[in-house]
């Protein structure tokens, strides 16, 4: 062989050398994307879920949910069930969320009867906050008024530390009477806090008492979860739609959607097909999926002027 061929065969041998390794780091991009980074085309940032985390394994559930429904970012909320039992697990949910940075966020929760002063609430919210949590809740203040003195010191403690509060009101939990007074006493109390409705809150809808706060105190806000099945929305959609576009800078898209919704298609949560329904515009339609819980959790700077 000549030396011109020679050093031919030597050139292409290094060139698809080369190109194959092209090819592989190609190959491995999507699976690194898939597992870290959001996608542009998701619809939802979902502020509302309940999914276990103090396991290995337990967040890759999330991440299928996700994209089986179209989902970019989720907030997940610690149940009693579900929260960390000691440091053990504590450690593993810390590194689980690591991995999932900008996709899986979480919330924090101390129940009323835990803590005694304001005092020992903060410190434990401080250490919440420092180690990645965004929010505080969901809360229940089980047998209590709204405004009870266990969980105005919450509240106090939330608004020192500066972590949003997302409350559940039904029944037995956070108790108030027609208008809402408890709530507007905390409301005022405390108003550099964010509060967050859900749940029996949107019994109301009817009276106008929802939209009459979500319109006077700029701290209160309302996740969308159980409207479907807990007020007028789910049965009028011209009012539903109406009401969304009134109230676009105050709504987040939640599910309260969890591990017993795993695949079960059946427990697909109604906002998902609500949304489309409703045919919102689409600067409503992006604020209420995810503008506003962007500007609210990671500090977008967003338009957030009324809709006209």
């Amino acid at each position: 062989m000549s030396m011109k061929k020679f050093s031919l065969v030597i050139v292409l041998f290094l060139l698809g050398l080369t190109m194959s390794r092209v090819v592989d780091v190609w190959a491995e991009e999507p699976t690194i994307a898939a597992q870290n980074s959001t996608t542009a085309t998701s619809k939802f940032f979902d502020a509302h879920v309940h999914f276990q985390d103090c396991k290995v394994g337990d967040l890759e559930k999330i991440v299928e949910w996700m994209k089986s429904n179209n989902v970019q970012r989720v907030i997940n909320h610690p149940l009693a069930q579900s929260r960390p039992k000691n440091e053990t697990e504590r450690t593993q949910m810390l590194a689980n969320y690591a991995n999932y940075q900008g996709r899986i966020d979480r919330f924090c929760i101390i129940f009323p009867e835990e803590v005694n002063s304001v005092e020992e609430a903060v410190k434990i919210l401080t250490r919440e906050k420092k180690d990645g949590a965004i929010g505080f809740g969901e809360h229940y203040g089980v047998n209590m008024n709204f405004d009870d003195p266990k969980n105005m010191r919450l509240f106090e403690a939330g608004s020192l530390v500066g972590l949003p509060v997302m409350f559940h009101m039904d029944q037995n939990k956070n108790l108030d009477e027609i208008g809402f007074p408890r709530l507007q006493n905390a409301l005022k109390t405390y108003p550099k806090l964010i509060f967050i409705a859900h749940s029996d809150w949107w019994k109301r809808l009817g009276d106008g008492s929802c939209e009459k706060l979500l319109q006077n105190y700029p701290n209160l806000y309302a996740d969308i979860s159980c409207t479907v099945g807990r007020s007028a929305i789910g049965r009028d959609k011209a009012m539903a739609r109406e009401f969304f576009i009134r109230n676009a800078d105050k709504l987040l898209f939640a599910t309260d959607s969890g591990w017993w919704s795993l695949g079960n298609v059946k427990k697909q949560a109604g906002e998902f097909s609500l949304i489309d329904e409703l045919k919102l515009p689409k600067d409503v339609e992006d604020k209420i999926c995810r503008g506003n819980a962007e500007r609210l959790f990671w500090n977008k700077n967003l338009p957030s002027s009324p809709t006209k």
